[in-house]
């Protein structure tokens, strides 16, 4: 699977969209509720699974880190 994000073009992952997408599968045909499905994307390959709730797993990596100010607090995050 591949997501195009506006303003940013294509990113390595999207989970949001590829729980989305099994989600509306599993809707649409009624096949594979509560079985794994795996989802590849350009970030690696995903494990999504629906059975009451949905529950992804899968690689994660730190791709940036940096410091911000917010209320004359300054905040790093990675």
């Amino acid at each position: 699977m591949r997501v195009h994000e506006r303003g940013v073009g294509e990113t390595r992952s999207c989970g949001t969209g590829v729980c989305a997408a099994v989600v509306a599968t599993v809707g649409a045909t009624d096949e594979g509720r509560g079985e794994p499905w795996t989802v590849d994307v350009p970030g690696g390959r995903l494990t999504v699974s629906w059975a009451g709730s949905v529950s992804l797993t899968g690689p994660a990596i730190l791709v940036a880190a940096g410091e911000t100010s917010f209320d004359g607090q300054r905040l790093s995050f990675r």
